[in-house]
C-alpha cells in the first residue's frame, strides 16, 4: 500500500541547474529559512480525484485554480453567471412634477425646502415626486397699481432671480387714480403718502394726528434725539425762510405720542387734516375754490385753504387737489400734495 509523504522541495530558483519540474509539494521558500510555499499543479485525476484536492487547470485560458468536491472540479475564480431579467427601469416608476401656485399636494412641507415628496414608494405603479416651483410676487403702488416684486430669468444651467426695485418716480397715469381712491377716511388707521416717507420719533410729551403739519426740533437733553413735533403757534411774526422755529418737515400719516413711531409725508400726495383755527390777516374759506389753491399750516398745526394773498407771514404746506363747498371745514380731512418749496 502506497503512502503521501510530504517533502520539502527546493525553490527552482537556488537550485544548480535552476531547473523547475513544475512539481506540486511544499516548496523551501529560500535556503537557511523556515518560511514554505505550498504549491499546486495540474491535475487529471478527473472525477474519480482525491475530495478537497486544489489544482491549477493550465488546460483552460487563462489558467484557472480549482477545487475537488468529489465528484467535480468547481472553479474559484470568479465567471460572470447567467443573464437575469430586467429590473424596473427608474424612468419608468417614478414622475417628477414641478408644482404650480394652484395645484394642492395634501402635505405640509418646512419652509424653503423644494421638494414636496419625501420619499418614493416603488410599490406603485407611479411614484410622483413633487418639486415646489420658484414664482415671483408683486407690489401695489398708489393703492391700484401692480408691479412685479421680482423677475425670474434662465438658461440650460442657471435660474437667475432678478428682485425689482419699486419705481422711484410714482406713476399717476391709472384711470383708479382719483380723489376716492387716493384720499384717506378718518377711520383709517394710517394715512397713504404717495412719494417721499420718512419715519421719525415723537417729541417726548408731545401728540401727532395723523393729517397734521409737522416739524423737526430736538428732544431733552436727555437723549438729544432729532425728533418731530407739531407745528402750533399763536404768532407768526418773525416767520421767514431764513429765521423761524416753524420749519415744515410735512404730513404726519398717523396719530403718535411722545416716544412713538410716525411716518412722514415729506413730498407727494397724502390727506392732511382741515382746521378753522387761524391767525389774523387770513382770508379764508371752507369752500376749496380750485385744485391748486394753497393749503397754509393753522395754529394747531391743521391746513386751511387761503382764498386770497396774506398780509402777514405764513407757513406753506403745499396744495389742495380736490375742490368742494364744505371741503375744508374744522375736522375734515382733504386729498393734498405736498410741497415744501
Amino acid at each position: 500500500m502506497s503512502q503521501i509523504k510530504p517533502t520539502i522541495l527546493i525553490n527552482p530558483k537556488y537550485t544548480t541547474n535552476q531547473l523547475d519540474t513544475s512539481q506540486a509539494g511544499w516548496y523551501q521558500v529560500q535556503p537557511n529559512t523556515s518560511d514554505l510555499a505550498l504549491r499546486v499543479s495540474n491535475s487529471t485525476l478527473g472525477t474519480n480525484g482525491v475530495s478537497g484536492e486544489i489544482r491549477l487547470n493550465t488546460t483552460a485560458i487563462p489558467p484557472v485554480f480549482q477545487g475537488n468536491n468529489g465528484s467535480a472540479w468547481v472553479d474559484f475564480n470568479s465567471t460572470q453567471g447567467p443573464m437575469g431579467p430586467p429590473g424596473l427601469d427608474f424612468t419608468n416608476i417614478v414622475n417628477f412634477n414641478n408644482l404650480g401656485s394652484n395645484i394642492v399636494v395634501g402635505s405640509i412641507v418646512n419652509l424653503a425646502s423644494v421638494f414636496a415628496t419625501t420619499f418614493i414608494d416603488a410599490s406603485l405603479s407611479i411614484s410622483n415626486v413633487n418639486i415646489r416651483s420658484l414664482e415671483g410676487s408683486e407690489h401695489i403702488i398708489n393703492s391700484n397699481l401692480t408691479i412685479d416684486s421680482l423677475i425670474l430669468r434662465q438658461n440650460s444651467n442657471i435660474i437667475t432671480i432678478e428682485p425689482q426695485p419699486i419705481p422711484y418716480n410714482w406713476n399717476f397715469t391709472s384711470s383708479n387714480n382719483t380723489v376716492s381712491y387716493l384720499k384717506n377716511s378718518a377711520s383709517d388707521a394710517t394715512f397713504y403718502g404717495w412719494g417721499d416717507n420718512s419715519n421719525w420719533i415723537v417729541q417726548q410729551g408731545a401728540t401727532v394726528l395723523k393729517g397734521q403739519a409737522v416739524r423737526l426740533t430736538k428732544d431733552s437733553a436727555l437723549s438729544s434725539n432729532i425728533v418731530i413735533t407739531p407745528i402750533k403757534y399763536t404768532t407768526l411774526v418773525g416767520v421767514t425762510p431764513f429765521n423761524t422755529s416753524f420749519n415744515f418737515l410735512g404730513i404726519a400719516s398717523n396719530d403718535a405720542s411722545g416716544g412713538g413711531t410716525c411716518s412722514v409725508c415729506t413730498k407727494g400726495v397724502t390727506t392732511v387734516l382741515c382746521t378753522s383755527n387761524i391767525a389774523s390777516g387770513f382770508s379764508t374759506s371752507t369752500q376749496v375754490p380750485f385744485v391748486g389753491a394753497y393749503g397754509i399750516v393753522g395754529k394747531d398745526a391743521g391746513i386751511f385753504c387761503a382764498i386770497q394773498d396774506p398780509t402777514v407771514d405764513y407757513i406753506k404746506a403745499g396744495y389742495f387737489l380736490e375742490d368742494g363747498v364744505g371741503l375744508a371745514n374744522n375736522n375734515n380731512y382733504a386729498l393734498f400734495y405736498v410741497d415744501r418749496s
